[in-house]
């Protein structure tokens, strides 16, 4: 990550680390044979995510980030036990039980936009005990118009991963860090055909997540690749 922040600065680099960790997830459990992933979200993240969407314009995720089971009808069905478990609860539960458990967060995380609606909850919060649960709640009863089109689930032509569109985010994202265009997966066109024409090769994600800081090391990011 030191390497793409680097490349794109201090904006949207959890852009880049969330899609290649999701699809690290996703297929590590496919090679072990899983049947179903559970993830860690809590109430407080589950509230950045809908506060996030609303202000995104993303009716597609808004209408599903809050549902406690997501992609059943797939093969790897996602689970967050934890929906209506605060934060602080479960730190507190580790912290007694002593558990060990992550207490800083990354360096990069300050400067996200997540960070903003992350700070938005908790003033919220401090003023209204129940406001994370009443986002959460918000986004259950949130409800999409019959006329409006959903995007339909398909595969990704490059690397057979789910997408919504030809290409997988994270084959845009990586094609535009092999080109010298990290801004190319997140701008307003990031689906079109023509902005992707380089082929991809195949590599590892620690390519990506872990790039070498020894010295003689290429400021450039250049072929990068993913591959499970």
């Amino acid at each position: 990550m030191d390497e793409i922040v680097q490349e794109i600065g201090q904006k949207n680099n959890c852009t880049f680390c969330g899609v290649f960790r999701r699809q690290a997830l996703d297929r590590g459990a496919t090679v072990m044979g899983a049947n179903k992933l559970a993830t860690g979200h809590n109430a407080d993240d589950i509230a950045e995510t809908v506060l996030l969407n609303l202000l995104r314009g993303d009716i597609a995720r808004l209408s599903r980030c809050t549902l406690i089971t997501t992609g059943e009808e797939g093969a790897l069905p996602r689970c967050k036990p934890f929906k209506y478990t605060y934060e602080k609860e479960i730190v507190m539960y580790a912290y007694f039980k002593k558990l060990d458990y992550f207490s800083t967060e990354c360096v990069y995380s300050p400067n996200a936009y997540r960070g903003f609606a992350r700070q938005f909850i908790k003033d919220l919060e401090a003023v209204r005990p129940r406001a994370i649960l009443d986002v959460i709640k918000s986004g259950e009863d949130f409800r999409i118009g019959p006329a409006v089109k959903m995007p339909e689930q398909g595969v990704c032509e490059r690397c057979g991963y789910i997408s919504s569109q030809k290409w997988c985010k994270a084959c845009v994202l990586l094609d535009g860090l092999n080109r010298g265009l990290p801004s190319l997966g997140i701008s307003r066109s990031r689906g079109s055909k023509k902005q992707v024409q380089q082929p991809l090769s195949v590599g590892s994600v620690t390519d990506v997540l872990h790039q070498n800081t020894e010295k003689g090391t290429p400021k450039k990011i250049r072929n990068v690749s993913i591959d499970f």
